[in-house]
């Protein structure tokens, strides 16, 4: 009697359909990883950023002007100070950027309003009424304003406790003082 040859056809469909399956599977992941579920995205495959052109406009319904023509979107020059500018100003003035302790030193920084190209910066520590600690370092230039190069004081030559800060600016024949508080 001749053996029956037995038909694997059956197992082939399954490795076929389930090979189908997985492509299937990662083609879907390798899409939605590289195009996310963004739903603003039409699948050209362009991965850049939004464009003018593709931002959601706030328009409301039935508004008719198209976006250049909308008032809002017109860019208007911002100054960078409101008032006169600084740098006629016969005074000197700026801000304490930075007051901290920083490892086993006070670390101090000092913006200038005005562009200085030259001059100094005059530190004063005052407790109590009685100055403490005196440092003079020089000003430093910035793209439209100045700062002093700044102060990197020991903690251990310092009192504990509240102290007020006085920065003396002089440069170009004017002055001016900026003062702050720091706590040791």
């Amino acid at each position: 009697m001749p053996k029956r040859r037995k038909s694997y056809r059956w197992l082939w469909g399954i490795i076929f359909l389930i090979l189908i399956a997985g492509t299937v599977t990662v083609a879907i992941l390798v899409r939605n990883n590289l195009f996310g579920d963004d739903p603003k995205n039409n699948n050209s495959g362009n991965t850049s950023q939004d464009t003018p052109a593709s931002k959601s406009d706030d328009r409301k319904e039935g508004d008719t002007k198209k976006p250049e023509e909308n008032p809002e979107n017109k860019k208007e020059d911002v100054p960078q100070y409101t008032g006169d500018n600084p740098n006629k100003a016969s005074n000197l003035s700026g801000v304490i950027s930075y007051a901290d302790v920083v490892g086993e030193n006070l670390v101090i920084r000092v913006n200038i309003d005005q562009f200085l190209s030259n001059g100094n910066c005059t530190l004063n520590i005052v407790k109590n009424g009685t100055s403490v600690f005196a440092q003079l370092v020089s000003i430093m230039e910035s793209v439209s304003t100045s700062t002093c190069d700044g102060y990197n004081i020991p903690v251990s030559s310092l009192p504990k406790g509240d102290l007020q800060l006085e920065v003396l600016v002089e440069s170009e024949g004017k002055s001016g003082k900026i003062t702050g508080r720091v706590r040791i």
